[in-house]
């Protein structure tokens, strides 16, 4: 499928295939309420090769559908973390997928042979290399030009690809976006890149994995995860048993540990986050809309903000209470406002946008700064 792949063919027909299977009728929100609730739906639980990894993903509602939506999940999770979009919006007259990103969820090297094979090209699971899989899922998998949805390091891969692959984008829509990723300079002439001993590349060496799996246990351990979650949930009922299960799965994957040193060590990506919002700023084809939980402790809505200032033209929803991960915590009210949302954009934009939702949980806001941090922020960057 890919020109990136590299295993024999006897090995692609052993590893990938796809499961269809029929859904129930109807679905929630205003698209759901169209042509789909006369329509059965499809479930599509498929697998392809890429770089040596069984890749998996999901998708709900028709191929041949005229809208299609891809979700990218944050970092840690998995596809699992948009069942209730896909739910929600696949079907009828829009088609909804969701990948895992390779070293996470449920897609990993296929095998020993393939593990070897990505130690023989210096493979890394950096932002790079994610951008590179989420372009090619767009282009050979699905097929169509796509709203690009992420979460977390999702929203900057998302961000990140319809800058660099605008054909491949039909509009953005970002779920508290990390506005940053990984610590070693991408710039190779850099001190810091040439400075550090390695640079994410397989195979790990041993001075890197052997004090990582010193805590590696009790870093993936159900009481850390727990943990971490309630920092950054502002829902806290949707702290489950199942959700911190569906993340601690797959660190239990012989290659986890390594892939984690991998992004760790791993370099930034070759085009700054401030230089992928100036080149959507500058494209306006891809309309835009940020969906950010306003009670986040890590993306505070400081970030929405800086967004909303470098692309004016974004529609800027803010959910509260709601934090990091909106999709999940907040399904009902997300699912409302990216669909609403797409639809305003599928009939030309023609109007105003969407308000938010009926009950106030979502609004449609203008981002202007609130507190004394988010004002100084605004003003240096008014003066600069």
């Amino acid at each position: 499928m890919s020109k990136a792949i590299t295993l024999t063919k006897a090995r692609m027909k052993a590893a990938s295939g796809r499961t269809v299977e029929a859904l129930d009728r109807g679905g929630r929100g205003k698209r759901a309420r169209g042509a789909r609730a006369s329509a059965s739906r499809e479930r599509e639980r498929g697998t392809y090769l890429w770089r040596a990894h069984l890749t998996r993903y999901e998708r709900v509602g028709s191929r041949d559908a005229e809208t299609h939506v891809v979700f990218i999940h944050g970092f840690g999770v998995g596809k699992f973390h948009f069942a209730s979009q896909l739910s929600a919006l696949g079907g009828g007259g829009t088609c909804a997928w969701a990948l895992d990103l390779c070293g996470q969820g449920e897609s990993w090297p296929v095998d020993d042979d393939a593990v070897e094979e990505l130690h023989a090209q210096k493979f890394r699971y950096s932002v790079d290399t994610w951008r590179d899989q989420v372009e090619e899922f767009l282009r050979d998998v699905v097929g169509k030009k796509s709203y690009v949805c992420g979460n977390s390091l999702g929203g900057y891969l998302a961000t990140y690809v319809s800058a660099t692959s605008p054909e491949l984008v039909r509009g953005l829509v970002l779920m508290n976006a990390t506005p940053f990723w990984a610590f070693v300079p991408n710039d190779e002439s850099s001190i810091g890149y040439r400075l550090a001993p390695w640079r994410g590349a397989l195979p790990v060496p041993k001075w890197v994995s052997t004090p990582f799996r010193a805590y590696w246990d009790s870093f993936r351990s159900e009481a850390n995860v727990k943990g971490l979650l309630g920092l950054v949930y502002a829902n806290k009922a949707r702290i489950d048993n199942e959700l911190i299960e569906r993340i601690i799965a797959p660190t239990n994957n012989p290659n986890a540990l390594f892939t984690f040193c991998s992004v760790v060590w791993s370099p930034k990506s070759s085009m700054s986050f401030d230089d992928m919002l100036a080149k959507l700023r500058d494209d306006e084809s891809i309309p835009i809309a940020l969906v950010y939980g306003r009670d986040d402790p890590w993306v505070v809505p400081l970030w929405g903000q800086r967004l909303k200032r470098a692309i004016p033209r974004a529609e800027y929803y803010e959910i509260s209470p709601g934090g990091h991960c909106p999709a999940h915590e907040c399904p009902e009210t997300t699912n409302a406002l990216i669909s609403d949302w797409i639809e305003y954009c599928e009939s030309g934009r023609i109007g105003a946008p969407p308000f938010g939702t009926p009950d106030g949980a979502g609004t449609l806001i203008q981002g202007e700064p609130r507190n004394i941090f988010e004002k100084i922020d605004a003003f240096r960057a008014s003066t600069s």
